[in-house]
């Protein structure tokens, strides 16, 4: 991970079975460099997250969850590069985001533009701080947002939501956000981080093999995979914790009336 503070730094913190991870460059509206943006993707590789079985990603301070890709103190072909460069890790931090191995919950702290929304996009589901600004900018830069950012937002907004924030370029307020579905729930900014991590304590006292199962036929589905596709997909991972001790200690505990213990095997 970048350690500089210079460049900005990605921390991530151990709370229980739980990783919050930060995007940590308040001097720069928390943006994302190259080496933060490679830092977020390792963050969330199964090598980082050793044991924990769900991830809180958020910003630092009270303002910005990021502002995005740094592209500051560039121009010319050095800013074409930069957007070029920049779009490259983006993608692979998004899609460390989505293919993380455990859910990720979104805290937006603040305000989230460009590649940032779309990284916050990536996760599983999304809180928003009451005040915060969401935008998608690169019309209004003149430059046509890449392939798999859009389908982000399509998937989780539909497509009416996705041409309103990407065709007019105007950052909408976090109510807004929820009323297009970009986000889940809008709190309390004092009460984002700890909300968001006891969505993510919930998930991780639930049985890992079906959370994971659940997770990847809802993704199934939402990728529009034939019904006979998402029904073996379904079928495989039933089949997984229908044979797993988990599902015996979660029976156990139910009639014990005492809550169970789950070790994912």
């Amino acid at each position: 991970m970048s350690d500089s503070p210079a460049a900005g730094r990605i921390l991530a913190e151990r709370d229980g079975l739980v990783r919050v991870v930060t995007i940590a460059n308040e001097g720069r509206a928390n943006s994302l460099d190259d080496a933060m943006l490679a830092a977020l993707a390792e963050a969330l590789s199964p090598e980082a997250l050793e044991d924990a079985r769900a991830v809180v990603l958020t910003g630092a301070g009270d303002r910005n969850f990021s502002g995005g890709v740094d592209l500051q103190d560039r121009d010319g072909e050095a800013l074409t590069d930069a957007v070029r460069t920049g779009e490259r890790l983006l993608g692979r931090a998004a899609a460390a985001v989505e293919g993380c191995p455990v859910p990720v919950i979104a805290a937006l702290n603040g305000n989230a533009f460009g590649g940032a929304l779309e990284i916050a996009m990536a996760a599983d589901w999304r809180l928003a701080a009451r005040g915060a600004r969401l935008g998608m900018p690169p019309a209004r830069l003149g430059w046509v947002y890449a392939a798999e950012g859009i389908q982000r937002f399509v998937r989780v907004a539909g497509g009416p939501a996705t041409r309103e924030l990407f065709l007019t370029g105007r950052p909408i307020d976090a109510e807004r956000a929820r009323q297009i579905g970009v986000v889940n729930r809008v709190v309390d900014r004092t009460e984002l981080v700890d909300l968001a991590v006891a969505d993510a304590l919930a998930v991780a006292a639930n049985g890992p093999i079906a959370v994971a199962g659940m997770r990847a036929i809802i993704r199934a589905v939402e990728d529009g995979v034939a019904p006979g596709e998402a029904a073996e997909i379904a079928e495989r991972w039933r089949q997984r914790a229908f044979r797993s001790e988990d599902i015996d200690e979660g029976l156990r505990a139910f009639r014990e009336k005492r809550d169970p213990e789950f070790t994912g095997r």
